[in-house]
């Protein structure tokens, strides 16, 4: 005690004050635990104001996860953000979140981050994001998840076509994970078909400037950054600048203009097209035809149409003047594949080549 004294001495506070502090805290604590219950009372009362449930560091386990779930997965709320940072659930309490996000349609924004879920706990959220078709936002950072994990995510993350934000950052992902993130949206081993199947609606799956990859890895001044680096410029070059909304003027009785979003099926081929320009021309951007002519018959028309809506009247006329023998074509010959739709459509009063040459 009286080494106590003499501390509180020497101090800027006494110690009834210091007494008083920390009972104002404990009081604080206190009201906050008691949102948890509070939560999941209005949550079984299927009170739809609820849209926003911020749990971070409140102590949150397995057992309160599914207490406050069940409401969720019964379809009886409207709940569209979910925090659960920094608390004590593991791989089981990730599951029970990945029984949400399997059938749920109205959770947009997901954040796990400093709980320690593990690879199991990934590959739990993995799955239900096949299934997903709304959740845009998913913070797994420092969840322990190594690239084993990330593979799974990245597997999965071809079949959902929702999600743009992932974040990884302060994992255990070596360049073998990093490399799996890349195949997942810039997926070359099977040409044109498995680009097409890649993910397209990723925009990034880290905040800011932090890392994706962990850094104590051997390798990672050498592959992991590299292989960082690519993976940013797709995401940049192609998720990013050609998954921006496109929007269209109707007018109105009233002489107004009302803005009309284009399709995800629409906005997906057209990402899916330009990383096909991207791998098709490669270096050689400024010689098209070099390039086409070394493509199967039945995909240069297609390729060139993609060319023209995409790069305009200048693109055009490099090919008219240079490949002249494409005039010649006759469209009905042309074997159409599934991933070679987005040719017959039009943007921005620019022609596709098809209908050019029909």
């Amino acid at each position: 005690m009286g080494n106590i004294a003499i501390a509180f001495a020497t101090s800027t506070i006494s110690f009834s004050e210091f007494v008083e502090v920390k009972r104002q805290k404990q009081l604080e604590n206190k009201r906050v635990r008691s949102l948890i219950p509070t939560y999941i009372a209005r949550l079984n009362r299927s009170d739809e104001t609820i849209t926003t449930i911020n749990l971070n560091g409140l102590g949150v386990d397995t057992n309160i996860l599914r207490l406050l779930t069940a409401p969720i997965n019964r379809g009886q709320t409207c709940v569209t953000e979910l925090y659960l940072e920094h608390n004590w659930f593991g791989s089981e309490g990730a599951a029970v979140v990945a029984r949400v996000l399997s059938h749920n349609i109205h959770l947009k924004i997901v954040s796990l981050a400093h709980n320690h879920i593990g690879s199991i706990g990934a590959m739990a959220i993995a799955n239900a994001l096949e299934q997903n078709t709304v959740l845009q936002r998913l913070n797994l950072g420092y969840c322990e998840i190594d690239d084993d994990g990330v593979k799974k995510l990245a597997t999965s993350l071809k079949k959902n076509h929702s999600l743009k934000y992932l974040n990884l950052e302060g994992n255990f992902v070596s360049s073998e994970g990093v490399r799996s993130l890349l195949n997942c949206v810039y997926d070359t081993s099977g040409g044109i078909q498995s680009l097409f199947d890649s993910n397209h609606s990723l925009i990034s799956y880290h905040n800011g400037q932090r890392t994706i990859y962990n850094p104590n890895f051997p390798e990672t001044t050498v592959s992991n950054r590299q292989l960082v680096f690519q993976l940013a410029s797709v995401l940049a070059s192609c998720n990013f600048r050609y998954s921006q909304p496109r929007w269209t003027t109707t007018p109105t009785s009233s002489s107004s203009s009302s803005l009309v979003k284009k399709s995800n099926d629409q906005t997906s081929r057209r990402v899916a097209a330009c990383k096909i320009l991207q791998y098709c021309l490669k270096e050689h951007r400024n010689d098209y035809w070099k390039c086409i002519e070394k493509l199967e018959e039945k995909i240069v028309p297609h390729i060139v149409g993609w060319l023209v809506r995409y790069g305009g009247v200048e693109v055009m006329y490099i090919v008219l003047r240079d490949m002249p023998w494409l005039l010649e074509k006759n469209q009905e010959d042309v074997n159409q594949n599934p991933f070679l739709e987005s040719c017959d459509e039009t943007s921005d009063g620019t022609v596709v080549m098809e209908n050019v040459l029909a």
